[in-house]
């Protein structure tokens, strides 16, 4: 009897699960999916709080969601999870699958690096009592040429010390100083690895942006439009003034060839005038 009233419980919980995958599937224009291994509870229950308006994090089974699809009529979203292991991340939301990235990627959180793994900031190693006795660890903080000093019965760290910079790879004996230290170096966080939105399937990669890169190559294009535009004297509220001025230097310096003498030109063509004296000057000495 109770063997039977747990899988009825479990067939209930199936349909009211396919059920509210079916409403998110319809209901919201992107869908994502997420890595769940590294992700702890409480990185999600922040990100719930900030995202509550508009987007629904759930964990489900790969084949559910499946089915959820079929039933939604979006078969395409099977590619979401066809590789995934179960089970499955998923977001469901109104905001675009890019912002969305950005977004969970801006409240990632260092967590302690293992060996292998590339370090997100500067690590440093502040002067401090690390509570770990005299023993081949010494050798070890030799060889990351972190300077130390015996006191009370443990090991100090004798100075602040740079012992990885961003992007540099984590040793196994740096990972296990790290750990016992209690210094993180890697960010962590919820990481999209695939969305769907407009009918169109992202990878993660595909979905990150540099802003600061994206930042600075929008600058230059705007930069060179301004220059070409101002060059072809091609005239808009931007360039006018720049258009204006090139124009009067321009016609400054044909008038200046051509010895046109006005109020602008006549201190320029003097100047012109007496650098051509001293030159033939210097002819008439030489010869």
């Amino acid at each position: 009897m109770a063997l039977v009233l747990k899988k009825r419980a479990g067939r209930a919980w199936k349909e009211r699960e396919l059920a509210e995958l079916v409403d998110c599937i319809k209901k919201y224009p992107v869908i994502a999916v997420f890595g769940l291994t590294g992700v702890r509870a409480n990185v999600l229950h922040e990100l719930r709080a900030k995202l509550r308006q508009n987007t629904v994090f759930k964990v489900t089974k790969k084949t559910l969601f499946i089915k959820a699809a079929e039933k939604a009529g979006i078969t395409q979203l099977k590619s979401l999870v066809e590789d995934k292991l179960n089970p499955i991340g998923l977001i469901f939301s109104d905001v675009s699958a890019f912002k969305l990235a950005l977004i969970l990627q801006k409240n990632r959180v260092l967590m302690h690096a293992k060996a292998g793994e590339k370090a997100d900031v500067d690590v440093i190693i502040p002067e401090c009592n690390t509570g770990i006795p005299p023993g081949p660890i010494l050798s070890e903080l030799g060889k990351m040429k972190i300077p130390t000093r015996i006191d009370g019965g443990s090991i100090w760290i004798a100075k602040d010390t740079l012992v990885a910079k961003k992007g540099d790879v984590i040793s196994p004996a740096l990972a296990s100083l790290l750990m016992k230290l209690d210094i993180k170096a890697v960010l962590k966080g919820v990481m999209i690895e695939a969305a769907y939105e407009g009918g169109r399937i992202y990878s993660g990669d595909e979905l990150l942006i540099d802003l600061d890169k994206t930042r600075r190559e929008i600058e230059a294009a705007v930069k060179n439009a301004f220059n070409f535009a101002v060059n072809i004297s091609y005239v808009t509220k931007e360039t006018s003034a720049q258009v204006i001025a090139l124009a009067y230097m321009k016609a400054l310096a044909v008038a200046i060839e051509a010895s046109y003498v006005t109020k602008e030109t006549l201190p320029y063509l003097l100047k012109k005038a007496y650098a051509e004296a001293l030159l033939l000057q210097s002819a008439a000495k030489v010869q």
